[in-house]
């Protein structure tokens, strides 16, 4: 099992801040989840998460983050983020370049400047 990267808890916390009524829900899930696979595609990363059948189940929507995004060295538009559920469990994380390749990154070096943008929705 992989450890969680400083990039993969910034952004994952910033997401649960982005439903706070499901925030203390989400943090007792990250608690015990574990990684179970990390990989650069280039355009962004996917990061599977693991969370034990034993934890109670989060009554969210399927995919979160619309606001959280993060400024990294070797990105000159950064990154941006969503947090798949399954079955009210972390699922995947997914990081998103906007325009650039991520492969020259090691991911688990990247020292993270992560911002929230609120997201303005019409009508």
């Amino acid at each position: 099992m992989l450890a969680f990267t400083p990039l993969e808890l910034a952004a994952l916390n910033s997401i649960f801040e982005e439903t706070p009524e499901l925030a203390a829900a989400l943090r007792s899930q990250l608690a015990i989840a574990t990684v179970t696979e990390r990989t650069n595609s280039g355009g962004g990363f996917f990061t599977t998460i693991a969370v034990p059948q034993s934890a109670a189940r989060v009554d969210s929507p399927g995919v979160l983050g619309e606001e959280t995004g993060a400024w990294v060295a070797g990105l000159e538009h950064g990154l941006g983020f969503v947090l798949f559920m399954n079955d009210g469990r972390l699922d995947t994380l997914e990081g998103y370049a906007y325009g650039e390749s991520t492969s020259a990154l090691s991911l688990d070096d990247l020292a993270p400047d992560v911002f929230r943008s609120p997201v303005h929705k019409i009508g």
